[in-house]
């Protein structure tokens, strides 16, 4: 794969991937939203395989082998932006507690080492343990390929066994076994759909051939509409496998604004808490809560709106940039 190649598709599927993660998070106000809502359960999955397909260009394309440089580097991108919006979201949540009385409650271990006090945050700690974990099996791919497909391949189906027999009261347990079977094992299928195609980039193009650009649509279309009606993880997660191929292989050409939304993906994800909750908090503090299809699609779609406005111009500055929006 070519150092300096460009992927149109992750430019292409990033704003759409991001406005879903604010339909999640902004949808209870509606019956149908939130009926319509597990559409949206590829996005946070689809981000993830998209960064460590990205993660495994930079550890076997690029040769950025050096444990304690890419230590550092993810430490700067991923944790820094995490512990400042941990910071800002828990002023929010404080603030939202003394002035519209709502429970507040603060696990240091949780909030500062996995999740944040954001529903959105944990992506952030997330991905940096995920790189930690796999980049010595990306620097065993550089040798050996096959030893790598193996493995990844091992982990995919373990994940994929232990989330199906996750029982339906996972909810109830405690936050720690919650968040490893909700979030992190989840992330480790999401994580390995990306690494393999990166790793077996040039055989998967080269068997790319018509028949697949006929299919691969087909099967993303069906496999998308059945998160509807078959609304467990692994649909997601399969959604995304096959969403995968479509977005290396057959989405090219320029797509007006996309490239400036794509930029700011990340900054639209950390930030459009802020908005979500502003929102919800002003209308309750004049008594008329986000409730109804039109308030609860008009929220979503100005916090988005907002959000992206926000982090064009805070990412004019390289600091905030690398730092506090993560683009």
């Amino acid at each position: 794969m070519n150092d300096r190649q460009h992927i149109t598709g992750f430019d292409f599927i990033r704003p759409i991937a991001a406005f879903s993660v604010v339909w999640i998070h902004g949808c209870a106000g509606s019956i149908l939203t939130k009926k319509l809502n597990p559409l949206n359960a590829y996005a946070v999955p689809v981000f993830i395989a998209i960064s460590m397909f990205l993660f495994a260009w930079q550890i076997i394309g690029k040769g950025r082998r050096n444990f304690r440089e890419m230590l550092v580097t993810r430490i700067q991108r991923l944790m820094i932006p995490f512990f400042l919006w941990t910071l800002i979201y828990l002023g929010i949540r404080i603030f939202k507690a003394r002035f519209i009385h709502e429970p507040f409650e603060m696990k240091w271990i949780e909030t500062f080492v996995f999740k944040g006090s954001s529903y959105q945050l944990w992506y952030l700690p997330n991905l940096f343990y995920l790189s930690l974990l796999f980049f010595p099996l990306l620097n065993v791919a550089v040798r050996n390929r096959k030893i790598a497909n193996v493995v990844i391949f091992c982990i995919v189906c373990i994940s994929a066994v232990v989330l199906w027999y996750t029982p339906a009261d996972i909810k109830q347990a405690d936050w720690f076994t919650r968040h490893i079977l909700l979030y992190f094992v989840p992330s480790l299928i999401s994580a390995s759909i990306g690494m393999l195609f990166y790793i077996n980039y040039e055989k998967v193009k080269e068997k790319y051939g018509t028949s697949l650009h006929i299919l691969v649509p087909i099967w993303a279309v069906a496999l998308f509409f059945a998160q509807l009606f078959m609304p467990h993880v692994l649909t997601g997660l399969a959604f995304v496998a096959v969403l995968f191929p479509l977005l290396l292989f057959q989405i090219n050409g320029s797509y007006p604004g996309m490239m400036a939304l794509s930029r700011n993906s990340m900054g639209i994800y950390l930030i459009h808490g802020v908005f979500l909750e502003g929102i919800k908090t002003g209308m309750q503090l004049i008594h008329h809560p986000v409730q109804g299809l039109a308030l609860t699609l008009g929220s979503i779609i100005v916090t988005y709106l907002l959000s992206f406005g926000v982090s064009e111009i805070l990412s004019k500055n390289d600091i905030l940039r690398k730092y506090l929006m993560g683009n």
